[in-house]
């Protein structure tokens, strides 16, 4: 009897220590699963871990790599709420500001671009971190490639490379990059407008225009076809056939002649875009540092 009852002590004088144990077992626990790719089970760990020690130093951190798991899930949402609840907890500054600089991250990839650009311009104005700024300014930069802001991203990008303490091969980097950019601002553009007008006058020549040549020669072949079938069928005489033809072929055809020229030309531009942004993010796969 009295040897259990010195158990029981002794394992009532444990309890306290218990759910400390507990709690850290399970964050190590997350971080197994995390470095395993578990992503799934690492962020039911993460969420019991942050219910379970509301009060810990070390909950901030839990969320944030929840928000890290679920972004690598591209659960973009549940990424965004578990980021934002890591800085409201965040313990300082700097780590606050670093995880703000992860939730736009997790923006720009949602396709909230202007809220992303937002979010990171904040941090260039009020944060005290110079590398924290800069880093916000170059993903802002990033932010514009991918919207085709060029004149923005320029700017971000100058911001960014205006340390004039890094070694010459760096310059010469961010000069490459600005030039490039410069060239993406005055690449050449078709005008959507100007194609719809020419395949008004003329079907297929709008897609001619922005170089959509198998498309423009479908819309003439087809505008040809239907177009010489209303006019036969009115040369003869043959007005029911020809209300019909004009009703559902050749109006059909023509009026989709004219919208596709258009997004012809708009398809172009994104293209041209594309492929200048592209160039622009493969030259920093090469950067120096």
């Amino acid at each position: 009897m009295l040897r259990l009852t010195s158990i029981g002590l002794c394992l009532l004088t444990l309890l306290p220590c218990a759910p400390l144990l507990a709690y850290g077992v399970s964050l190590d626990f997350a971080e197994h699963l995390y470095d395993s790719g578990q992503y799934e089970d690492a962020i039911t760990e993460y969420r019991r871990f942050a219910f379970l020690n509301p009060g810990s130093k070390s909950v901030s951190y839990a969320y944030y790599k929840m928000g890290l798991a679920y972004r690598n899930e591209r659960q973009w949402d549940g990424s965004a709420l578990a980021l934002e609840q890591s800085i409201r907890t965040a313990l300082n500054d700097s780590i606050r500001t670093e995880r703000e600089i992860s939730l736009a991250v997790v923006t720009t990839a949602k396709g909230e671009f202007d809220l992303a650009e937002f979010q990171l311009i904040r941090i260039e104005l009020y944060s005290r971190f110079p590398a924290l700024r800069r880093k916000a300014a170059f993903l802002r930069g990033i932010n514009c490639l991918y919207q085709f802001k060029w004149e923005k991203a320029r700017h971000a990008f100058q911001v960014c490379f205006e340390d004039t303490s890094q070694p010459f091969e760096f310059s010469q980097h961010a000069s490459r990059i600005d030039s490039l950019i410069l060239l993406a601002e005055h690449s050449p553009q078709k005008n959507p407008n100007v194609a719809k007008w020419l395949s008004t006058f003329l079907p297929g020549v709008g897609q001619f225009y922005a170089e959509d040549w198998r498309n423009g020669v479908n819309a003439l072949a087809i505008n040809s076809a239907t177009g010489y079938l209303f006019i036969n069928n009115i040369a003869q005489h043959h007005w029911k056939d020809a209300t019909m033809t004009y009703l559902f072929l050749f109006n059909r055809y023509y009026l989709g002649n004219k919208y596709h020229a258009a997004k012809s030309a708009g398809d172009f531009n994104r293209r041209v875009n594309e492929e200048s942004a592209e160039r622009i993010l493969d030259l920093f796969e090469t950067n120096p540092e």
